[in-house]
């Protein structure tokens, strides 16, 4: 992954940086301001400060990389999460403040990724047959999902995870890192009951491929 020195090597600085951001959060607490991490990112779009970026940098890298990492193999996961803290820098001043931040990394991350992809024709991005069936897809929930991956062999459960068509993955991985129906659809630039369906199909799937002997 990206160094960490990228961004800076004193990690008391963006320590402190992260504290100070907690403490403001708790004087104002009740009046509807932004995340922690939507702070930190306002205050690396305004002013430039290096220790906010690597204050996100310590936060966030580690979901984006293991993310990435479910959708391909180590060392693109290590390229493309660089590519994509690079593209933070370049594009800051994009942020828009209302934003959840994580969904907009993942966003970065994701387009990045697909580029990859088809740089070296790893992956034809076309619409999957099943996603026309958006009907009877009610059941999906975040529950579901999360308690989908704690009662399985984590080993057995990212080998089906890797069996899965690539927007299916996407999308469970995306909800197992704790993402509303909503921020997916954003994040995937799909409708809402195509998150629903694709997460349907890749839980069926999983217990199928774990159920096999």
């Amino acid at each position: 992954m990206l160094r960490r020195s990228f961004f800076s090597n004193d990690k008391h600085d963006a320590s402190s940086t992260i504290k100070s951001c907690e403490s403001g959060e708790r004087a104002n607490s009740g009046t509807g301001l932004k995340g922690l991490s939507e702070r930190l990112m306002s205050q690396y779009a305004e002013t430039g400060n290096q220790q906010a970026l690597s204050s996100l940098y310590d936060l966030h890298s580690n979901k984006l990389y293991y993310f990435l990492l479910l959708m391909s193999d180590d060392q693109t996961a290590q390229d493309i999460t660089q590519r994509t803290w690079m593209t933070v820098i370049e594009k800051r001043s994009t942020f828009v403040n209302d934003n959840n931040f994580q969904a907009w990394l993942f966003t970065i991350g994701r387009r990045a990724l697909i580029d990859e992809f088809r740089r070296n024709a790893k992956i034809t991005y076309s619409c999957e047959a099943v996603e026309n069936h958006v009907g009877d897809a009610h059941s999906s929930s975040v529950n579901q999902s999360t308690q989908l991956s704690q009662h399985l062999d984590k080993d057995k459960f990212q080998l089906a995870m890797r069996q899965l068509p690539f927007k299916q993955r996407e999308t469970l991985s995306l909800q197992l890192e704790g993402f509303s129906l909503e921020q997916i659809s954003d994040i995937c630039h799909v409708p809402k009951e195509t998150v629903k369906t694709r997460l349907r199909y890749a839980r069926e799937t999983i217990k199928t491929l774990m159920e096999r002997k």
